[in-house]
């Protein structure tokens, strides 16, 4: 079953950080670590920081993560990808510049996500994807 998601634009940190931790728990306790320099005084960041931290996560725990959670991730993705494409500190902003940037050009694990992006995260990601 997909999951359905509203997207807001500005998307309050608040909301991305539930909307991710549904989709992969693992990475509320991620969030947590001591080593998070995104992660401000009020326990949260903005919207671009949580996208950047999320990177990480991915990248240290692709091989971890069910095919089922992959898909609604980056299900959520596409549809940030597609909300204000032109905004520069919106949500669009935020996922292709610090998630989506992040993973291209890392070798198998950017090979391995691309069954996952959708058109208009696949046609920015390969931008990077060298």
């Amino acid at each position: 079953m997909e999951n359905e998601f509203i997207l807001i634009n500005p998307m309050p940190p608040e909301e991305l950080f539930n909307t991710i931790c549904e989709t992969t728990p693992d990475f509320k306790d991620y969030w947590e670590r001591q080593d998070n320099y995104f992660k401000n005084d009020d326990g949260l960041g903005t919207i671009h920081g949580i996208f950047a931290e999320y990177s990480g996560f991915i990248k240290a725990n692709f091989n971890n993560i069910e095919r089922s959670q992959l898909i609604g991730l980056f299900g959520f993705v596409e549809k940030c990808v597609n909300t204000e494409p032109n905004s520069e500190s919106g949500i669009s902003n935020a996922a292709c510049t610090c998630f989506l940037e992040n993973l291209a050009g890392e070798g198998g694990l950017s090979n391995s996500l691309l069954e996952y992006l959708g058109p208009g995260s696949k046609e920015y990601f390969e931008r990077y994807n060298s």
